[in-house]
């Protein structure tokens, strides 16, 4: 027969040893399982998403918190995704917003030239807005596109870039990085 005691300690190690497999497997994480499985994932700015095979990921110390870049230039522009995440003042950022005044700003850029824009829903379900563009950078003309996620007080900004003569070559590896892309979870 077993003392008191010796229940007390089995179902403390029982506690324990699960504790431990929860901490160990993906609930332990703390990220949920659609983000957990994602090649790359910002916990400090809460947002997640797949690189294209062979891009490289790097971190990033300025405006763009992750830049995804191609293994190599194909033309003059080397092709890159990168995602700028801003804290907004308001509490909420409407998402028209937040597209309208990114609109303003662009529509000054050297060269713009909007070629498409609309609605859409990121891979979690959120409510986002596409724009693509051509616009000029350091003298030469650049082809971007860009999805805009408001959520809550932040605004993710996810900007695919290469050149206009490539860019329709490498939409397949952008569509990788903006269709799996997850924000504020």
């Amino acid at each position: 027969m077993r003392s008191e005691r010796q229940t007390c300690v089995s179902f403390g190690a029982i506690l324990l040893a699960a504790l431990c497999t929860l901490l160990v497997g993906g609930c332990g994480s703390g990220l949920p399982e659609d983000v957990a499985k994602l090649a790359y994932v910002n916990r400090a700015e809460r947002f997640a998403m797949d690189a294209p095979a062979g891009w490289t990921v790097r971190e990033s110390g300025g405006a763009a918190a992750v830049l995804v870049m191609a293994p190599v230039a194909d033309g003059p522009v080397r092709p890159n995704v990168n995602v700028v995440v801003r804290q907004g003042a308001a509490p909420l950022i409407s998402l028209h917003q937040e597209v309208t005044a990114a609109r303003k700003s662009l529509e000054q850029m050297p060269g713009f030239r909007l070629i498409a824009e609309g609605p859409t829903t990121t891979a979690d379900g959120r409510a986002a807005w596409t724009a693509t563009f051509v616009q000029e950078t350091l003298g030469r003309p650049v082809e971007q596109r860009q999805l805009y996620v408001a959520a809550g007080a932040k605004t993710y900004l996810v900007t695919a870039t290469a050149s206009p003569e490539t860019f329709a070559a490498e939409e397949p590896n952008f569509d990788v990085c903006f269709r799996s892309f997850r924000a504020a979870w």
